[in-house]
């Protein structure tokens, strides 16, 4: 069954007005640790990518320690196209609530990719988000193992 074109315009306008109105999370931007920086070095926390919003595959590692993150994300990694992908390091699985961490903009959506940060001390992260800020919705998350 087809819908008529009326009716299609009509479905995307209002889903265009209702992501308009669309406010990213407010979470803090992680302070990034300089080049000449000691990287963490630590027990590693590594996670599969699991689907939210788009199709991912690969796998990403938190390392962390006194002196900060590092969070890498492996060779196979991919994830959809789409405006606007963050990532996030929570304690929850939506960067709106818990104690998010904005990270930065996405680098790229294919590939390995790095992002070393200063941490808040005491804060036992458990989920690694990339989310859609232009619209607040969630694409991908990996849940991180609990620290021995």
């Amino acid at each position: 069954m087809r819908l008529p074109a009326s009716l299609l315009l009509a479905l995307a306008l209002a889903a265009l007005a209702a992501c308009q109105s669309a406010s990213p999370p407010t979470a803090p931007d992680a302070v990034q640790l300089t080049p000449t920086a000691m990287l963490p070095m630590g027990a590693a926390l590594t996670a599969a990518w699991r689907r939210t919003g788009y199709a991912v595959t690969g796998t990403v590692t938190l390392v962390r320690d006194s002196t900060g993150g590092l969070l890498t994300f492996s060779s196979d990694f991919s994830i959809g196209q789409t405006p606007g992908p963050t990532v996030y390091l929570n304690t929850t699985a939506n960067p709106n609530t818990g104690r998010p961490l904005r990270l930065g903009a996405l680098k790229a959506s294919r590939g390995a990719q790095q992002y070393a940060v200063q941490l808040p001390v005491g804060v036992a992260y458990a989920y690694v988000l990339i989310w859609c800020d232009p619209f607040n919705v969630p694409m991908a998350e990996a849940v991180l193992p609990a620290t021995p």
